[in-house]
């Protein structure tokens, strides 16, 4: 492995500039049965750490996409930790996958390996088209190549560059007789794997999620349940009644191009894009076409009007909890907004925004908030959005239209 001087710095978080400070009791870490620490996130907080720029201010030209180990172009998606530490980011438009050997504690380090290409100066198409979320579990690894309409899956998860070819769970070409065939992913955007070995994809162009209840080990393996759908044979958005044709308004059953899902095993959220909202499962389906317990960004299950407020988004994407805390990136309105308790009700309002002064404004890359871009990204401005992954203290966003990975340190009281 590359050493780059990967030594321990300290933590500093930016004080207060807008909002305050909100308090919670995060799951995960501890041991010996002790109650986790309480964390807190700030609205327009600051982040500690860029990867993939030299720095957190830049001009739109060095803010541009890049190769190399230390660059991105159009990173998109959740990025993903292993057991071990291990960071992998997908870096979209050069078809590949960069890891580090341990999530970077200072700006611009570069990565240690490479997946999808054979060196860190080539970017173009081959195992991965388009590679987006990660998601690691119960010892796999999994990828959503979104424009290679595929789903790759490792098992063990990769610790260098030197890793087999991962399985397909995607057939070449749908069946011509089958339109919604059930072994044919279209547009996956998003994947989740849990620790009981559920495999969790968001089949965003055939409006369905696909549930495997054990992680699947070949492309023949037939998903167990499906969700936005009755059955297999349906891929319409919005088609409540299963006539394969779109209704006028969705239901706590219909999905509108998924783009983000997230599982603990027992609870599961989709970020539903196109109905600009995410829908909740209490406890985890096990019926196709189940309902959604819960639905928040909209007042109810049967409205899908974009808004921008602390309860509503326009086309939410990469989500991720850890447990306690939800974090649903707002692409368009470049801003990722934060629940610090789980929602329980439909239409639950936002406690945090990121990347925004308020929840009011909305324009890329704002600092000063007058409503306008800088020109500039700073290190707490956002522009596009499309992945967060809560690990540990940190909060990892992947500032897909900067070039870059924010990490934001969760301050322990």
């Amino acid at each position: 492995m590359m050493d780059h001087s990967r030594h321990q710095t300290s933590w500093r978080l930016a004080a207060p500039i807008l909002g305050t400070a909100l308090t919670l009791t995060a799951c995960g870490g501890g041991g010996g049965g002790d109650t986790p620490p309480p964390t807190a996130l700030e609205t327009f907080q600051k982040a500690d750490v860029v990867i993939g720029q030299p720095d957190f201010i830049g001009t739109e030209a060095n803010q541009n996409g890049s190769i190399g180990a230390s660059g991105f172009d159009k990173p998109a998606g959740s990025p993903a930790v292993s057991a071990e530490g291990q960071l992998f980011i997908s870096d979209t438009w050069n078809a590949r996958i960069l890891g580090y050997d341990v999530i970077p504690d200072m700006n611009s380090l570069p990565a240690d390996f490479v997946l999808g290409q054979g060196d860190f100066t080539s970017g173009e198409s081959g195992l991965f088209v388009r590679p987006r979320d990660i998601a690691i579990g119960d010892g796999n690894m999994a990828v959503a190549d979104y424009n290679g309409n595929d789903v790759f899956l490792y098992g063990p998860v990769p610790t260098d560059g030197t890793t087999v070819t991962p399985v397909s769970l995607s057939k070449v070409f749908p069946d011509p007789g089958s339109p919604c065939d059930v072994n044919y992913r279209n547009f996956p955007t998003s994947v989740a794997l849990s620790g009981n070995g559920k495999l969790v994809i968001a089949d965003s162009g055939q409006h369905r999620v696909l549930i495997w209840n054990t992680v699947p080990n070949s492309r023949d393996q037939a998903p167990d349940l499906i969700l936005g759908q009755s059955d297999f044979n349906h891929c319409t958005e919005n088609d409540t009644d299963q006539d394969g044709e779109k209704d006028d308004a969705p239901s706590a059953n219909t999905l509108n191009y998924p783009a983000g899902v997230w599982t603990d095993g027992e609870r599961l959220a989709v970020a539903d894009r196109h109905n600009y909202r995410v829908l909740i499962w209490n406890t985890f389906p096990t019926e196709n076409g189940q309902p959604a317990d819960v639905v928040i960004g909209q007042p109810g299950f049967n409205t899908s009007n974009a808004s921008v407020s602390p309860a509503g988004y326009f086309w939410p994407d990469g989500l991720d909890s850890n447990g306690t805390q939800l974090a649903v990136p707002d692409a368009s309105n470049h801003r990722v907004l934060v629940w610090n308790t789980f929602p329980t009700e439909n239409g639950q309002l936002a406690d945090v925004v990121l990347g925004q002064g308020d929840f009011r404004h909305t324009s890329r890359n704002d600092d000063n908030q007058d409503g306008s871009d800088d020109g500039s990204a700073t290190a707490r401005t956002l522009n596009g959005p499309t992945g967060v992954r809560f690990h540990d203290d940190k909060l990892l966003i992947n500032d897909t239209g900067n070039n870059r990975v924010l990490i934001l340190q969760l301050r322990t009281e």
